[in-house]
């Protein structure tokens, strides 16, 4: 019994904008995200007597997502732009190789993985006969995990697993500027 499974995911979203009139100025960007792999194989080699058994499975997923927004007015006397933008990177590569006699044996062998990045940036600007203010919010993340379970081995069998190899980065910024 050989299986692979794999899976990848990436979202994007953007929007922003401005508008001025003289005197007072106003915008605003937002961005989204998300990038996600999943990873999972199953290798079994299982023999009695003389008889000999191998297999092998593998994954592979890359999920990249990003997203830029951006605003920009002026007008006499007010003027506001800004950015925010944000980028998000998963992959996955699962491999698992099993092999049994003669002689008899058993191996089993599994491999799970799983990416999830993300991030989030706003900006936003106002310029009036007040003053002007600025607001910016970035976030990012990245979580990664991989499960390499060797559950079964015995007798004259062998059983290989590349441990799930993942990996996943994410990133936002934002700036925003009136005056």
């Amino acid at each position: 019994m050989n299986s692979a499974t794999s899976g990848a995911t990436a979202t994007a979203a953007g929007g922003g904008g401005a508008v001025a009139v003289p005197g007072f100025a106003i915008g605003g960007a937002a961005v989204n995200g998300s990038a996600k792999t999943t990873g999972t194989v199953q290798s079994l080699a299982v023999t009695s007597g003389n008889g000999t058994a191998a297999g092998g499975a593998g994954t592979s997923a890359n999920a990249n997502s990003g997203a830029i927004a951006g605003y920009g007015a002026s007008a006499p006397g007010a003027s506001v732009s800004g950015v925010a933008a944000g980028d998000a990177h998963s992959t996955t590569n699962n491999a698992a190789v099993t092999a049994a006699g003669p002689g008899g044996g058993v191996a089993y062998v599994t491999n799970t993985s799983g990416t999830n990045s993300g991030y989030n940036a706003s900006s936003g600007a106002i310029s009036g006969p007040g003053g002007t203010a600025t607001g910016t919010n970035s976030t990012a993340g990245s979580t990664g995990s991989s499960v390499y379970q060797n559950a079964v081995v015995s007798g004259n069998a062998f059983g290989w697993g590349n441990g799930g190899g993942t990996s996943g980065s994410a990133s936002a910024g934002s700036t925003a500027n009136a005056h």
